[in-house]
């Protein structure tokens, strides 16, 4: 893949005017080359694909056309490297080169990025994605991750990751989910009653490992993973910084690689 393209840097995207004929995209004008650019955005504005630079307006909106037409297009996405960096690229029929993505450090996180893509986690699907498609509206009933760990574990199949069952000092019950370097993966909100939260938990324990079953949640710009079963919030993890990092804390993003856990 030649990297000498007509791409500006990828901070150059960021933040741009949104395209008011074409939701989920951006578009400007580089006062340096004076050629006309645009990017596809997710919904909280974060670079997916960007543009090289366009002669004039008439062009750029041909090659936002081209994106939208060929990003849905089986085999039209593909991750490529160059040296330790990789890039999501989307091509048209003829193999010509449409726009690419910003580097990763990682193929797990340029794979993620084409699965957002594909599957329209960006602002083309805005009104169907509307802010009340959260699951995860506050913190509230969850202690600090602090309060979960270095308790008693309970015995579970799962070899050197493990459950925990605990009373808060709020006289609430309790349960959380471990990683295999003891770290907190899951925590539940405080139950009433003993019988409650054992019940929350087999079902947790019930659905722990299927993808489907987990969302990543932006809340006060922290990103969390989310455990649900038909939209009643199971457990949660921790926060983190940004979305991938929380993703590849979930089946679906986890190595497969660990050994002796319950992934």
């Amino acid at each position: 893949m030649a990297l000498n393209d007509d791409y500006l840097l990828c901070k150059s995207y960021a933040g741009q005017e949104a395209d008011p004929k074409n939701a989920g995209f951006t578009v400007f004008q580089d006062k340096k080359t004076e050629k006309y650019y645009f990017a596809f955005v997710d919904i909280d504005g974060n670079v997916l694909l960007r543009s090289e630079g366009y002669i004039d307006v008439k062009s750029r909106k041909n090659g936002i056309a081209s994106v939208i037409k060929n990003k849905e297009i089986a085999g039209r996405l593909s991750v490529e490297k160059d040296k330790k960096k990789y890039f999501v690229v989307l091509k048209a029929g003829n193999n010509k080169e449409i726009a690419r993505s910003c580097d990763f450090s990682s193929e797990l996180e340029a794979k993620y990025a084409v699965e957002k893509i594909v599957n329209k986690e960006s602002a083309v699907e805005a009104t169907s994605i509307s802010k009340t498609s959260n699951i995860l509206n506050s913190l509230d009933g969850y202690l600090n991750v602090g309060d979960y760990l270095d308790k008693a574990r309970i015995w579970d199949s799962y070899g050197i990751t493990g459950f925990v069952k605990f009373q808060g000092e709020d006289n609430k019950y309790y349960f959380g989910v471990y990683n295999p370097d003891a770290s907190l993966y899951l925590r539940s909100i405080g139950f009433e009653t003993e019988d409650d939260r054992d019940n929350a938990f087999d079902l947790m324990e019930s659905t722990i490992l299927l993808e489907e079953n987990y969302k990543i949640e932006n809340l006060g710009g922290k990103y969390y993973a989310v455990l649900f079963e038909e939209n009643e919030i199971l457990a949660i993890s921790p926060d983190f910084s940004s979305f991938i990092e929380a993703f590849v804390t979930t089946p679906g993003g986890r190595p497969k690689e660990t050994i002796g856990t319950m992934y």
